[in-house]
């Protein structure tokens, strides 16, 4: 007792002179950054996801059936922002054990946040409060916490006070409570160890860190063996747990690239200007209409075999409904649509950009490139050739490299009105059928079931493109394997995968010309309102297994995107002769006439690329209510926390969930070519979320508040929501990147 209490005494005089190198820090099975008890002030790095497993579950002194500290514990942390952590957390004794009727011990889902900061310059000294346990029916481990740490050189000292809510079970509380404190050691980058205290309980502890070169660039994997010094059944006397955490905004490099992109780039780049904007109290400039460069002469005209090769070279990279002429000005204009570069169109717009500088940059011509996606003008850039090339080769900048234009401030249309095509629609995307192969998958975790039990299966996508902006699409489900509880006799057994279409549409996407439609509006005020960013589209068909119908959406992304907004709207009809679901269920909620009605906004914060988003109104099952999305994307992955509260006519009150989904591209970054009528392609964005209801006294399993229709929205079509003037100027790097 004695030296536990000078252990806690002598922790903040530990210092070193040393230069600041803080000790690694892991997530824990309580669901923090810390060492294997106990957390410190550090934060998992901002943009890293920290995979975590121990076999042991601290706290769980339950001697019930099957209980006990013994266990698996998995933790999947995130680096959600550069002050907050968050992670969810999976604690059980048993992993396929029916709660009901064998026994199962503890099994619990939950969440947890740390936040913290920096309190000096050099970096020594750092605070942060957290709470572990957030959310579900049962809160069996909740603590709240705050707690300092001091770093000097290879050493890290912790100091803090934490506090347990009320224990719901029996001999299960979180281990953390009290006074407690830590110091650790890393003497050599492979090794660290450890002491912690916890009130009169002691842990020591060492890690193994994999060596970097074993390792993708940015990885850490390591294998953690910790032991009690104390004597009480906190936890086992000793056990090992493993851990890995990865990068998430490490993007792979294009096939003809020589480097991955160093992301994430926060400072912006030079060479490529952007479209001005305007309040409304500025004074307009002159002309509003995108020119070519003034003054430029180039060495020699670019000859009509010039621009087919420049057509033929785009067309090798995978582009298509390739157009090629001359403006009035004599500038060179080219027109591509993408389909082949699906995990972000930055991809597309340097490859395109790589092209025209490396066919035409001796020429030293005006150039003017527009980006489609689904025949859709997404993103423009006007400049020089020579000047681009310079650019992109990386040298010293002596002039400006183009001009960026987007949909919030410019029609984009505008860029080629009045060219004289010498290549007309090369490559014509109705000629390609595109397949994609989906995973799919409808899963229950950490139930009084199982800890993870699923239905998985594939989905074959067909997608045919048909004249400009339609699109004819069908989808069909193969399933591949069941856990035991969605068997067709288990108790998910009627959520179960099965075979068959469940997907016949077709969709047509345009741009709704208000600039023209709405009479006495000017190019300035047209530019200033943003007139030429609102797009819409209409489905008709099938849309999942159980309702055929209709479905109209509308967009408007002003400016330079950090506003969009959002109205959608349907009417669905369930078949009567449907007697099962081939994906999802058919449910006591769902109506005959699915009528949803919402709206929605979206702020995008473009220094951390976040996005917040809420969206309101009628969804698919009739409940009325909201969701509040906090979307963090890392390149082409995004985490998003998410809460929704609705309320069905029947219901007194509203129910409130909370989540947290992953987002990520599956497939290679360039899909195949078009070509030969098929193009194979991976999948742009696929998720995966998980939900616990909060707030009420049960934790029952519901799928049917806030759903939506699940169908290809105009998002999808704008970059996955990434199509502002903003986002582009953001990510130069990432375009000057693709196109070399």
């Amino acid at each position: 007792m004695m030296a536990m209490r000078c252990g806690i005494t002598a922790l903040p005089l530990i210092l070193a002179a040393t230069p600041v190198v803080s000790a690694e820090m892991t997530m824990t099975p309580q669901g923090y950054t810390g060492l294997a008890i106990t957390p410190t002030a550090h934060l998992l790095d901002w943009g890293k996801v920290d995979l975590a497993y121990d076999a042991q579950l601290p706290g769980a002194q339950s001697r019930t059936r099957l209980g006990g500290t013994d266990g698996h514990n998995y933790v999947v942390g995130f680096g959600l922002l550069p002050n907050l952590e968050f992670s969810g957390r999976i604690a059980s004794n048993t992993t396929n054990s029916n709660c009901y009727v064998d026994g199962c011990g503890i099994r619990d889902l939950s969440a947890n946040v740390k936040a913290g900061i920096g309190l000096d310059a050099a970096r020594h000294y750092r605070v942060a409060v957290g709470a572990t346990d957030v959310g579900g029916g049962a809160t069996n481990f909740r603590s709240y916490y705050g707690v300092g740490t001091y770093t000097g050189g290879q050493w890290d000292v912790s100091v803090g006070l934490a506090q347990r809510s009320a224990v719901r079970n029996s001999g299960v509380k979180s281990p953390l409570g009290g006074i407690f404190g830590s110091v650790a050691l890393s003497p050599f980058p492979w090794l660290q160890t450890s002491v912690e205290v916890v009130n009169t309980n002691a842990w020591a502890g060492a890690k193994l860190f994999a060596p970097q070169s074993w390792l993708p660039q940015g990885w850490r994997a390591h294998v953690a063996i910790n032991a009690r010094l104390t004597d009480s059944g906190v936890t086992q006397r000793s056990w090992i747990g493993v851990g890995v955490a990865i990068p998430l905004y490490k993007t792979p490099s294009l096939p003809t690239t020589a480097h991955a992109i160093p992301l994430p780039a926060y400072a912006r780049d030079s060479g490529l200007r952007v479209e001005p904007t305007y309040p409304a109290t500025a004074l307009p400039p002159q002309d509003l209409q995108p020119r070519a460069p003034v003054g430029f002469e180039p060495a020699q005209p670019v000859s009509d075999g010039g621009l087919e090769g420049l057509a033929a070279a785009l067309k090798a990279k995978g582009l298509e409904d390739i157009s090629v002429g001359r403006m009035p000005d004599g500038s060179i204009v080219a027109t591509v649509n993408n389909a082949t570069y699906n995990w972000n169109a930055l991809d597309a717009l340097g490859v395109s950009l790589g092209v025209v500088a490396r066919q035409l940059g001796d020429a030293k011509a005006g150039y003017r490139v527009v980006l489609s996606q689904r025949q859709i003008p997404l993103v423009g850039v006007t400049g020089q050739t020579d000047c681009l090339r310079e650019w992109l080769a990386g040298e010293t900048a002596t002039c400006t490299a183009g001009q960026l234009y987007a949909a919030g401030g410019t029609a984009l249309e505008s860029l080629y009105q009045g060219a004289t095509w010498v290549v007309r629609n090369e490559a014509p995307s109705w000629k390609t059928l595109r397949v994609s192969l989906q995973p799919v998958l409808a899963s229950n975790v950490a139930t009084e079931y199982g800890v993870f039990d699923y239905s998985a299966g594939i989905a074959v996508n067909l997608q045919q493109p048909l004249w400009r902006g339609a699109t004819a699409e069908a989808r069909y489900i193969a399933p591949l394997a069941n856990s035991s509880d969605f068997e067709r006799r288990g108790v998910y057994g009627s959520r179960r995968l099965h075979a068959g279409v469940d997907r016949v549409l077709l969709t047509q996407s345009l741009r709704l010309p208000l600039e023209k439609w709405l009479p006495g509006v000017s190019e300035l005020q047209a530019s200033r309102w943003g007139l030429s960013a609102v797009t819409a589209a209409a489905s008709v068909g099938k849309i999942n297994s159980i309702y055929d119908g209709v479905y109209g959406e509308m967009r408007w992304e002003p400016g330079e995107g950090k506003h969009r907004f959002g109205l959608e709207a349907g009417r669905f009809t369930r078949d009567r002769t449907v007697i099962g679901p081939l994906y999802g269920p058919i449910l006591p909620t769902a109506p005959r006439v699915a009528e949803p009605l919402l709206g929605s906004y979206r702020y995008s914060h473009m220094q951390t690329r976040t996005n917040v988003e809420v969206t309101a109104g009628r969804f698919m099952n009739h409940d009325v209510g909201a969701q509040l999305v906090l979307r963090q994307w890392f390149a082409d992955t995004a985490v998003a926390l998410y809460a929704k509260r609705t309320k069905f006519e029947t219901q007194r009150v509203s129910a409130t969930f909370v989540g947290v989904e992953v987002t990520l591209p599956l497939g290679p970054r360039k899909d195949m070519s078009p070509g030969n009528f098929v193009q194979v392609t991976g999948v742009p964005r696929w998720s995966y979320a998980v939900e616990t209801q909060t707030g009420a006294t049960t934790n029952a399993i519901s799928v049917a508040h806030a759903v939506r229709p699940g169908l290809a929205t105009l998002n999808t079509t704008f970059n996955s929501d990434r199509s502002g003037l903003a986002y582009f100027e953001d990510n130069l790097r990432r375009v000057r990147d693709a196109a070399r």
